[in-house]
């Protein structure tokens, strides 16, 4: 068993695979989540589980927060039965969520005061990435505590990176998600393009998947738009929660982002279809372009 006891807040479609891959390493993991099914899940892989936030931090030396928005943090560290009600002095807090780097500058104060740490570490990589302990984790933070959480961290990721103070790590990711979304609404006008033009769809993916537009994005999410496969590794509800927070981010720094101002306009597109449009993978983008064009880009 490893030394350090890790508590696990958050145990949606990314925490929950990433709270496996600690416990099959070998550490002891107390989880929290209010769905009580997966909690029952990661008992069953050998997580023991308490019924607060508060709990699991009495009984954790690092403990991570992966849930969904910025309001979600501040509830689950500082509001009622949260993780500084039974902070340990000494112990190191990650919030590995994608959130405001404000919010996150906010809940280390509050952290330090209690004598202990506080890193944010958000991912990318997808539900694909949690599961195979792959994902890129970018980090914010004290160089020294950073060094302490490393060990935890390279269990969940593949690629670790220091960023620099407390906020750096969320800022990374919000700057990220630009790039990733821009690709995509690429990809989605390309598609559209190529079927509407007349091209094989398959002989098109082929012929540009190694060639200059190459991406991570056109690999992955690419054969599943031609399948018509929203089923999501990531949501458009959290892509569109990520272009908020860079609107905001950008509005801070007097910083232009017409690109990503008018991808978030094509989500309120998808997310028009209907209550459950937004619980799609976030390549069902290419829907709101589908919708213009009156063409669907299916092989």
């Amino acid at each position: 068993m490893k030394n350090e006891r890790i508590g696990f807040v958050g145990l949606g479609m990314m925490g929950l695979p990433m709270a496996r891959n600690l416990v099959d390493d070998g550490y002891a993991v107390t989880v929290f989540d209010l769905n009580d099914v997966t909690v029952n899940l990661a008992k069953e892989f050998g997580a023991t589980s308490e019924d607060s936030a508060a709990t699991v931090a009495s009984k954790s030396d690092i403990a991570i927060t992966m849930v969904p928005d910025s309001e979600h943090v501040e509830a689950v560290i500082a509001g009622p039965n949260g993780i500084l009600e039974g902070l340990n002095a000494g112990s190191v807090v990650i919030d590995m969520s994608t959130i405001d780097p404000e919010i996150g500058k906010k809940m280390a104060n509050l952290i330090e005061a209690k004598g202990s740490s506080f890193i944010d570490a958000p991912v990318t990589g997808g539900v694909g990435g949690a599961e195979a302990g792959t994902l890129s984790i970018l980090v914010g933070g004290n160089a020294e505590i950073f060094e302490r959480a490393l060990p935890v961290l390279n269990v969940l990721g593949g690629d670790v990176s220091h960023m620099g103070p407390v906020g750096s790590g969320h800022t990374t990711k919000i700057a990220n998600q630009l790039i990733a979304v821009a690709t995509l609404a690429g990809i989605a006008e390309a598609f559209v393009l190529a079927k509407k033009s007349g091209l094989d769809m398959q002989a098109f993916f082929d012929a540009v998947k190694n060639g200059a537009g190459r991406s991570w994005a056109l690999e992955t999410l690419g054969p599943k738009i031609l399948e018509g496969d929203f089923t999501p590794g990531f949501m458009v509800k959290h892509m569109q929660k990520d272009l908020r927070l860079a609107g905001q981010l950008g509005a801070d720094t007097g910083t232009a982002l017409p690109t990503s101002t008018l991808i978030a306009q094509l989500y309120r597109s998808v997310q028009a279809d209907g209550p459950e449009a937004t619980s799609q993978g976030h390549q069902a983008l290419v829907q709101a372009i589908e919708k213009l064009s009156n063409e669907q880009a299916r092989i």
